[in-house]
């Protein structure tokens, strides 16, 4: 597993300015918790980092490599150690869920159908999905969408995990099991970068803390340190806790 350095990163959309010049350094086996406010630039420096957005300038520079030079081949190699949690879960309308949850195994390390849903049903069963397999993704319920995105964020043990507000939708005991994943993946040094709105989560998990505003990386540190910080902004999310 590798570092990752984002380097004077920046991104606009259209006339919106929604990253500006973001330095950060997060070591191999981090939890690293993003904080911002809606709209701060959360989802597309998460995006970045996993290869998904291409940016105007600077560097993202995982296992010594600016990924954002990759030809579609490393790209691919690069996202293949990769896992990403999607805010709308991003599911493939058209497919059933085991064809969604199957696509990655079939398509990328050339497994048979019935290969692949072995590696896939200790997680189904865990989040007691097993009815839903043959449903397509429109009959799920938002918390099930988002339990199968996750699902397909991690069942090939990825290096890199970005979540994305993944216990939105959720219910408690989804909830718990989410957070209770989670924890083992962390045990496991796996590195992973969170956005969460339950902050007392966030800051329970999180080995270092960056916050976000107006697409300026404006505190980086641990969880101790931010909430002493004195910025604003992130003083008011971490009294959420």
């Amino acid at each position: 597993m590798g570092n990752i350095y984002i380097k004077n990163l920046s991104l606009v959309l259209g006339e919106a300015i929604v990253l500006q010049e973001i330095e950060e350094f997060i070591p191999s086996g981090t939890v690293y918790y993003l904080l911002g406010k809606s709209g701060s630039g959360k989802s597309s420096l998460l995006k970045t980092i996993a290869g998904l957005q291409l940016v105007q300038k600077g560097e993202v520079i995982v296992g010594g490599k600016n990924i954002l030079q990759f030809n579609q081949k490393e790209m691919l190699a690069y996202h293949c150690q990769c896992g990403f949690v999607f805010q709308n879960a991003a599911l493939i309308s058209n497919m059933s869920i085991e064809d969604n949850l199957t696509l990655f195994f079939r398509y990328n390390q050339n497994l048979s159908f019935k290969e692949a849903m072995k590696r896939i049903m200790p997680y189904v069963e865990m989040f007691q999905l097993q009815q839903e397999l043959k449903l397509r993704p429109a009959a799920l319920s938002m918390g099930e969408k988002m339990l199968v995105n996750i699902i397909r964020a991690i069942m090939h043990d990825p290096e890199y995990i970005f979540w994305d507000n993944p216990l939105a939708n959720l219910d408690p005991v989804s909830k718990r099991k989410v957070k209770s994943l989670f924890q083992e993946l962390k045990e496991k040094g796996k590195t992973m970068i969170l956005v969460s709105d339950d902050v007392g989560f966030g800051m329970s998990v999180a080995s270092r803390v960056g916050y976000l505003e107006n697409g300026r990386l404006l505190f980086s540190g641990t969880p101790q340190e931010a909430r002493q910080c004195t910025v604003e902004g992130l003083q008011s999310l971490c009294h959420q806790e």
